[in-house]
């Protein structure tokens, strides 16, 4: 099964975790806690990649080193976020044919 990787960095803020893709610009997500905020990544990549896909645009290869913003606040995290695009196009096409 095909999986694609990319970084997120996750930016401690006063409730929780603010997410971004370097590579992927508006790829973003917010968690409460660490744990959920690596869930709602998980969720924002898989859900980027898939339009990005549907509106025919190319997917953007994974860099070994991306671009940080240099914004980004101290004391942020790096954390490689997996994702496994048949499954999440399987799962959306499927939520769009029930509703």
């Amino acid at each position: 099964m095909h999986k694609i990787t990319y970084l997120a960095v996750f930016e401690p803020v006063s409730d929780g975790y603010s997410i971004y893709f370097p590579d992927l610009p508006g790829c973003t997500s917010f968690g409460d806690t660490f744990e959920m905020a690596v869930k709602q990544a998980e969720e924002a990549l898989g859900s980027h990649l898939y339009h990005l896909e549907k509106d025919g645009e190319e997917i953007p290869a994974p860099s070994m080193k991306p671009e940080i913003d240099p914004e980004t606040e101290p004391g942020c995290l790096f954390c490689p976020i997996t994702t496994y695009p048949d499954l999440v196009r399987n799962e959306l096409d499927n939520r769009r044919i029930k509703t």
